[in-house]
């Protein structure tokens, strides 16, 4: 599943969780994704990659 979106911290982080929940594979477009917040945008990159096992591209 590839995930863009506003909201890096929340939208986009509930669908990943849903997606590794159910199973799928996750892809993140760092370039296609954004978040009010620099450090909870980070973070939530961080998490996509080191908890859901998520490729960051």
């Amino acid at each position: 599943m590839h995930l863009a979106g506003e909201c890096t911290d929340i939208c986009v982080l509930h669908t990943a969780v849903d997606a590794y929940n159910k199973g799928f594979r996750i892809v993140v477009h760092q370039n296609a994704v954004a978040s009010c917040d620099p450090n909870s945008h980070a973070w939530a990159l961080s998490h996509f990659k080191n908890v859901l096992g998520a490729s960051v591209m």
